[in-house]
């Protein structure tokens, strides 16, 4: 019975720069990637670079990464409950898969010796792949705040890759608490074509699930320097949960539409895709959520089941990546809307973003790609999100 659902230096590489990215730490000898929440600052680690210590400049929350020899154990449950142990932390840990791997996930509670504050937080372990080591990450809050950190942890938690791959399937944490492999047959009406796929019965849940937990992490840094790379951060971790769930949806809608799209331009039928899908999002009915993120989760917004300018262009970023088309995702507060990018030959407005000119698109108004209104047309009012 799983004991808690929270939803009802050597090989250390700190990456300050991927292009739009925020900050990313990883280790490029073991392969695995933490985007965490902008802010966090390395505080201490050990001589052979397999442990290190990263605090966090406004929010009283760490994080502990250890590194163990896979000849050291059996599993990496039992590197987790060593760590847990040499802390003298009270808790439970639970196995489950995550992405075709076995991984553990912990609750637990701690004293630092010295500190008269109890510590409170949860934890990842699993077996790396690119070089196999058993990788355990810990981030814990003061006790007495842990409750009102616990939304920040799970998102460090959750931001955990292990290789390229992972920047585009759920996180541990959100593996974790949404494992079911149900389906639903779904109909997506795109014009005149229809198309019918399989979907997750819990894509809905766990999309929101991610949007709420980001947002309420996003809205830490409306007065912090950091907060355009927050933002960024925000929609590359909404785009990850949905991306891979979105796989059959997307074949579907590929497949009813290449044939005609083949005949009108066979040069370049990604076009006429293009032209297709941003026609049908732009008929949706258009809602925005007042109580908390009016980003609506994808699977919703792929069945016209509420969407505004963000969220029909991060879903357009999703379909035309599955067809194999570089997107970017353009945001702008001063203008308090969202434009979808798009890498194809086509007349029309473009920004460019590392020496790819991105053609925008209007996600909310019936007009033709390449078209933008007057007054939203300064470049520099735009940020944008680059999308792993």
């Amino acid at each position: 019975m799983r004991f808690f659902k929270i939803l009802t230096a050597a090989f250390f590489l700190l990456i300050a720069s991927f292009s739009a990215f925020s900050e990313f730490y990883s280790s490029s000898y073991y392969g695995w990637t933490l985007d965490l929440p902008e802010g966090f600052r390395l505080s201490d680690a050990s001589d052979d670079g397999l442990s290190f210590f990263l605090e966090h400049e406004f929010m009283k929350v760490r994080v502990a990464v250890k590194m163990y020899a896979v000849e050291r154990y059996q599993r990496g449950d039992l590197a987790m409950e060593e760590v847990l142990n040499k802390l003298g932390a009270d808790g439970e840990i639970d196995g489950f898969l995550w992405n075709g791997r076995h991984a553990s996930i912990a609750q637990y509670s701690f004293q630092i010796p010295g500190n008269d504050k109890a510590q409170a937080g949860w934890g990842i372990s699993v077996t790396t792949e690119q070089k196999p080591i058993h990788l355990v990450v810990l981030c814990y809050a003061d006790k007495d705040v842990a409750g009102d950190c616990q939304q920040f942890v799970l998102s460090a938690l959750d931001s955990m890759c292990l290789g390229q791959k992972d920047f585009r399937l759920p996180g541990p944490v959100t593996s974790y608490a949404f494992n079911s492999g149900d389906t639903q047959n779904v109909k997506i009406q795109i014009g005149k074509k229809d198309a019918y796929a399989l979907v997750q019965t819990q894509a809905k849940e766990s999309g929101r699930f991610v949007i709420d937990r980001e947002f309420s992490v996003l809205t830490l840094y409306a007065k912090q320097k950091q907060w355009k790379e927050a933002w960024q951060r925000y929609y590359r971790l909404v785009f990850r949960e949905a991306y891979s769930r979105l796989d059959a949806a997307a074949a579907a809608i590929h497949s009813a539409l290449i044939t005609e799209a083949k005949t009108k331009n066979p040069q370049n039928p990604n076009v006429e895709i293009c032209k297709s899908l941003l026609a049908w999002v732009q008929d949706f009915d258009y809602q925005r959520k007042q109580d908390t993120s009016d980003l609506n989760d994808l699977t919703s917004v792929l069945q016209n089941q509420g969407s505004d300018c963000d969220s029909r262009a991060l879903l357009l970023c999703v379909l035309m990546e599955h067809f194999g088309v570089k997107t970017e995702l353009f945001v702008s507060g001063i203008y308090s809307h969202a434009l979808f990018g798009v890498d194809l030959p086509y007349p029309g407005a473009r920004i460019g973003v590392d020496g790819t000119n991105y053609l925008l698109c209007e996600t909310t108004a019936p007009v033709d790609m390449g078209l933008v209104a007057q007054e939203q047309s300064e470049t520099a009012n735009w940020i944008a999100v680059d999308l792993p």
